[in-house]
């Protein structure tokens, strides 16, 4: 079973100080604050002359074991409510997103994501699968997060491409299942108790049954009597099958964007627009470097939708949306701070960034007046015969007529009086 469903769009990440080391198979040895908008970058250009290198495929170490991962790789969502604790009134359906993800120094990882079907924005839990060889055996290992990653992560299962890897540094192994072949699939099942202490419970256990287009777990939470705290009672066990979520994903010119939810109102956001939004930002870390919603209250950010006002990248994140639109976006450095980051929000050199964000007002921008023609069809407009010159009420502006002479003239004197001496 899953931690305690967090109910609000962003939960808080907790970061464990200190470093320790998942003690996971080892990967063969390889073959020879302020609250500020994404701001424009100000001074130099940050157009750079680093070359991205391409990634290299996501690969197996062997048949079976792709086998194996393949068959967990899928959306996946409960067939029924699961309870997410002790009072089965907290049962809620559940979404599950699996993908192939990188690591320098792990095979065959997987990322896992878990959230509420009706908020996959908001996942409460991320972990990760690894099936490795174990004697003569099979095993699927399961690994929680132990650093801040995974704030960069939420949204890894849509492209993994765009993603970070994961080391084994930033991960600890929770629970083995010993796999045995069962028809076209595999039963799961732990070999003993494992330590736990979640809601309450001392032990757990875990089993499951992977079949083509279909999960089946039963997890259990013991307590310090060997009664069941939380989880499958009894012989009661929770079915996934694969299902395609309400997201719509796209590519603008290298910037990757996640539309969890669209809004309601007519009006989509343009170029000149004023957008007021909350909104998260990491790095590839993990590292939050600035949320709209860690000020107390709660302040979401104003501005417009302009070159020079925010980054390309946030740019092209925010175009289309709505009012009620929540998004995720991968931006590269090169839409971003590229080779001089920003030191003020903390942003290093050649940063790629991860930004979460609600869109909650929306306006126009403030019209722009239409340029007055220099020339109309190669004339000069105030040559051409018949062209009458319009005021700003829309009617011809009068011609002005040339004054007449007055109707008695005086001649002026041709000599002046004499003065008198």
């Amino acid at each position: 079973m899953q931690p305690k469903i967090q109910w609000t769009f962003a939960a808080s990440l907790i970061t464990l100080s200190g470093m320790a080391w998942a003690d996971e198979p080892a990967k063969p040895a390889a073959q020879a604050p302020t609250q500020t908008a994404p701001a424009a970058p100000q001074g130099p250009e940050t157009t750079t002359t680093r070359v991205r290198e391409p990634k290299a495929p996501i690969t197996w170490s062997d048949p079976e074991i792709e086998k194996i991962s393949k068959l967990l790789i899928g959306n996946w969502k409960s067939t029924a409510p699961i309870p997410e604790g002790a009072d089965p009134k907290e049962a809620v359906e559940v979404a599950m997103f699996i993908a192939p993800l990188r690591s320098p120094d792990l095979t065959d990882l997987l990322y896992v994501e878990s959230s509420r079907v009706d908020s996959p924005q908001a996942p409460y839990r991320q972990a990760f699968y690894q099936v490795y060889r174990h004697k003569n055996g099979l095993r699927l290992r399961t690994y929680e997060p132990l650093r801040q990653i995974g704030g960069a992560l939420v949204g890894a299962w849509t492209n993994p491409d765009v993603f970070p890897s994961v080391s084994r540094r930033d991960l600890v192994a929770t629970i083995d299942l010993e796999l045995t072949p069962d028809g076209d699939g595999y039963s799961a099942k732990s070999p003993y108790p494992y330590p736990t202490g979640r809601l309450g419970a001392v032990e757990m256990t875990s089993e499951a049954t992977i079949q083509p287009g279909k999960i089946i777990t039963a997890d259990k939470g013991f307590d310090s009597k060997g009664e069941v705290l939380w989880g499958a009672k009894g012989d009661t066990k929770f079915e996934f099958t694969k299902f395609e979520p309400d997201i719509k994903t796209m590519n603008r010119d290298g910037v990757w964007i996640i539309e969890y939810k669209r809004g309601d109102a007519l009006k989509s956001a343009a170029m000149g627009d004023q957008i007021t939004v909350h909104y998260l930002g990491f790095l590839e870390s993990g590292f939050r470097f600035d949320s709209s919603l860690d000020r107390q209250p709660p302040n979401p950010l104003t501005f417009a939708i302009a070159e020079k006002q925010v980054i390309p990248g946030f740019i092209q994140a925010l175009l289309g949306s709505n009012v009620g639109t929540v998004r995720r976006v991968y931006i590269p450095y090169e839409q971003a701070y590229g080779q001089y980051g920003n030191m003020r929000t903390r942003i290093p050199p050649y940063a790629d960034l991860y930004f979460d964000f609600e869109v909650m007002r929306l306006q126009d921008g403030a019209p722009v007046a239409a340029p007055i023609p220099a020339m109309v069809g190669g004339q000069d407009p105030r040559a051409i015969p018949g062209l009458e010159q319009v005021g700003p009420d829309g009617k011809p502006i009068p011609k002005e007529q040339p004054k007449s002479p007055p109707a008695n003239p005086q001649p002026a004197p041709s000599n002046p009086p004499a003065q008198p001496k």
